[in-house]
């Protein structure tokens, strides 16, 4: 696509409105001045003004587009007719959800290629947004359809009334009964749940499905949405959801969400603190207020990752504050953000600090007999999990391949982007969760108490891919405004290259395989099985006596029964499955 050049006193418009384009695209000068990276822009829109009406109507279409293809998959998934306790049947319910996402794809990818062509080049950016948009519902809308086939058949979510839905339920019970719970847990999803069983008029015991199911299929729109607070549409996508996809868990899908969105509002107000000498104090307020309550509320949904992100957090704002020009409406946004937090959070934040001295984690499962270096890969807390060798065999010194170009990814991100906020601030946080978790390691001998600390694996794998996506999004930044090669053939106009419509098509289509790809593996794990994998969850979700003691419906063509929480029978049953299967886990006809 050609454009004029970039002239420095246009604006160009992006997801929060115009931003002012500097004449040069360089690195950070120095820790006092927005870089021209630390700015949205958005490639492959004019450079045109765009009214507050317009630009809330695009943002309400990426909602739409995001929320409404999540939908179409549940929606699917509830007319998928097999049986989840059969292994042909899961395979032909992965099946049909990756036809109905597979058709949607391949609408959305003709329509960004017919608006590559010059008579409707105009209408490209507007339709590559919902491309996109698109994309991540249908990746977290694959994966809520898988668990709704799992689950078909029973009332209950995932693990019934098992291990942490159990407690969920019991605390929503107790919600329902005296309007309030223990201060020291994190409030908002029990509350929810107990809104749901309101709502619905079900037992929270059932509403837990109905949750599991609608927010996995948020997972994406709200990942990519958050994202493109700071990122054009197609990197939304490709750095919102691709290094999220190891972190969408549909048993407990609240938690790692929260860090999905965390790390992108803890980055927008760090660039907001690095340009604070352009904002009036007014602009100073409101972004106080609207970050405190953000933080606020992520927090009172799942506090655990402000932990690990707090150390990194506050060197990389000390790194950033405009200490010589700014340094009075860097400590009033603080301020400001920091009082709107704890009036926010007030009763949980003092019932967690209150109880920090006396809370003992003793919970100790596979993941605490690993080796604590090994953060390649996040598989959940369950108990008894048994992987196999674990860590992985790794081909240098024991580590693998994938944590190789993790790590080079990281290299490769300071050397080419050093001075952005991005890579400050992830590398940050990065280095100071990987200390805390060595320190809260090294503790549990002493202490036998595990605080948590394996779960600061997401965390940094979260970092790395993240570091890995921006090293390679600021490289084609610089190569754009560097311009092609001569011997390249390529023109172009400013710090548009012709063709770049064709690298959007071909960006689209990889992620669009790589998400059906990763949707159909993870909707997978969650089928039935009787292994200790998470396939367990929904097969004690189907062979778990129901509330009123009846069974579900494929239980009872199982024909084995179904069974009271506890009763040793059950487990005897699973051993037995699991020696009778084609495959370790695996369920099969007889």
């Amino acid at each position: 696509m050609q454009l004029t050049p970039a002239d420095p006193h246009t604006t160009t418009p992006g997801p929060t409105g115009p931003q002012h384009t500097p004449a040069q695209t360089g690195t950070d000068q120095s820790p006092t001045t927005l870089s021209t990276a630390d700015q949205v822009t958005v490639p492959d829109l004019a450079p045109v003004r765009r009214g507050p009406r317009r630009r809330a109507l695009l943002i309400a279409a990426e909602v739409v587009a995001s929320t409404g293809a999540a939908g179409l998959m549940v929606l699917h998934a509830h007319g998928v007719d097999v049986d989840p306790l059969d292994r042909i049947g899961q395979i032909s319910g992965l099946a049909a959800l990756q036809s109905r996402f597979a058709l949607i794809a391949v609408i959305a990818t003709v329509l960004v290629i017919l608006t590559a062509r010059v008579r409707w080049r105009a209408y490209a950016p507007v339709v590559e947004r919902i491309a996109a948009a698109t994309a991540a519902g249908l990746f977290s809308g694959l994966v809520a359809g898988a668990v709704v086939v799992a689950l078909d058949g029973t009332s209950y979510g995932l693990h019934a009334t098992f291990g942490d839905s159990g407690a969920l339920t019991a605390i929503a019970h107790y919600i329902e009964q005296h309007g309030t719970m223990e201060a020291n847990y994190p409030p908002g999803f029990p509350h929810i749940l107990a809104w749901t069983s309101q709502l619905t008029g079900q037992p929270p015991e059932y509403a837990l499905k109905a949750l599991h199911i609608g927010i996995t299929a948020l997972f994406g729109p709200i990942a990519y949405l958050t994202w493109r607070r700071l990122l054009s549409p197609l990197w939304a996508l490709g750095l919102g959801i691709v290094p999220a996809l190891p972190l969408i868990d549909p048993y407990k899908p609240y938690t790692n969400l929260m860090l999905v969105v965390l790390i992108p509002v803890l980055l927008l107000l760090l660039r907001r603190l690095r340009g604070i000498t352009t904002r009036t104090t007014r602009q100073v307020l409101l972004s106080g207020v609207a970050f405190g309550a953000t933080l606020g509320v992520v927090f009172l949904i799942y506090s655990g990752w402000f932990v690990w992100s707090a150390p990194g957090f506050i060197v990389a704002a000390l790194v950033l504050c405009p200490w010589r020009t700014g340094w009075r409406k860097a400590l009033l946004l603080v301020g400001v953000t920091s009082a709107v937090f704890v009036v926010v959070t007030a009763r949980h934040l003092y019932g967690l600090l209150l109880a920090s001295s006396s809370i003992k984690d003793t919970y100790f499962y596979w993941d605490t007999w690993v080796e604590p270096a090994y953060i390649a890969m996040w598989r959940g807390d369950l108990p008894g999990m048994d992987p196999g060798p674990w860590p992985p065999p790794g081909e240098l010194g024991g580590v693998g391949l994938f944590t190789l170009l993790a790590v080079v990814g990281l290299g490769f991100a300071i050397a080419v982007a050093r001075q952005r906020s991005a890579v400050i601030m992830l590398v940050s946080v990065f280095v100071g969760a990987w200390m805390l978790r060595f320190h809260f390691g090294s503790k549990m001998y002493a202490e036998q108490a595990v605080q948590l600390y394996p779960r600061s694996t997401a965390e940094l794998l979260y970092c790395l891919l993240l570091l890995t996506g921006f090293a390679v999004h600021y490289e084609v930044r610089r190569r754009m405004a560097a311009g092609p090669s001569p011997r390249a053939g390529g023109q172009i106009t400013g710090t548009r290259i012709v063709g770049s419509r064709s690298a959007a098509i071909g960006a689209l289509t990889a992620l669009l395989v790589v998400l059906a790809s990763a949707g159909s593996a993870i909707g997978d794990r969650y089928m039935p099985r009787t292994d200790n994998s998470p396939g367990l969850l929904a097969m004690n979700a189907q062979m778990t006596q129901l509330l009123d003691g009846s069974c579900s419906r494929y239980a009872i063509e199982f024909g084995r029964g179904c069974y009271a929480e506890g009763d040793q029978a059950y487990f005897h049953l699973l051993r037995e499955l699991q020696q009778a299967g084609p495959k370790v886990g695996e369920l099969h006809r007889r």
